[in-house]
């Protein structure tokens, strides 16, 4: 019973950010099957600005290398977008790119205290073949596809990155089984499933419910990064006020 009201307060505690996703997925759906382009635009633009509003609603504060995610995100939306020329699309991707090089350093914190024992090393070891396997799949199929030589570079950085960014949240998440080393697994899951049914669709073969599912993950990826981000500041914040009750404590009992 216990265990049912912790899930529906912390259910409660992101009910907002749940009605807004049910929203924007409904739209999303709809943009698929009507095949709605100003609406398609419309929700892809407005998608991190709720959450920035979501989330500055409820903390005052947010660290400069978060920010600096959504906006990435933000004009790497807004440039896929309005795509007019290719050189929006490139500078769409690199943003994207930019995006998750940010992602990663702020997994490097964390995985400098991953231990490399035993069954760790040999999934990592395991994640870090199969990853190689993909990103030589990756370039065999861009490749293949004739594209011009800096389109080529930037799928592959793009590729790269996402790979490198799910290997270190694999390698977190097995040296701490921690919930948001959990939600920063999932994010990147999505993130990186996402743009493979993106460049699926661009590249190889377009089919509708691959679109589907690359909206849904992209989405639901922006979701738990909304949901790290706002977990990280929440403990943070709890940690200062600890701190500060300490301190103030051992200041009376001195006076």
């Amino acid at each position: 019973m216990l265990n049912i009201m912790e899930l529906l307060k912390k259910i409660g505690r992101y009910r907002s950010l749940i009605i807004v996703l049910f929203l924007i997925l409904c739209i999303n759906i709809y943009v698929v099957f009507d095949e709605n382009t100003t609406l398609f635009k419309v929700s892809k633009l407005i998608v991190i600005p709720i959450f920035l509003v979501m989330y500055f609603h409820k903390m005052k504060y947010m660290a400069n290398v978060f920010f600096m995610i959504f906006v990435c995100f933000f004009l790497g939306d807004a440039f896929d977008v309005f795509n007019f020329s290719a050189v929006t699309l490139q500078l769409s991707m690199v943003l994207y790119i930019a995006s998750y090089l940010f992602l990663i350093f702020v997994l490097l914190g964390k995985f400098k205290r991953v231990k490399f024992e035993g069954i760790v090393s040999l999934y990592l070891i395991l994640i870090f073949i199969l990853n190689s396997y993909f990103l030589y799949v990756l370039y065999d199929v861009v490749q293949s596809s004739m594209i011009d030589r800096i389109n080529l570079v930037l799928i592959v950085a793009r590729g790269i990155s996402l790979l490198c960014m799910g290997f270190l949240a694999f390698a977190v998440y097995l040296s701490n089984e921690s919930k948001q080393s959990i939600i920063f697994l999932a994010m990147s899951f999505c993130f990186l499933f996402s743009d493979v049914l993106y460049f699926v669709n661009q590249l190889y073969v377009y089919y509708w419910l691959f679109e589907l599912f690359d909206k849904v993950l992209h989405l639901v990826g922006f979701a738990l990064l909304f949901v790290y981000v706002t977990n990280h500041h929440r403990k943070t914040k709890d940690k200062y006020i600890i701190k500060s009750k300490r301190v103030e404590a051992s200041e009376n009992l001195i006076a």
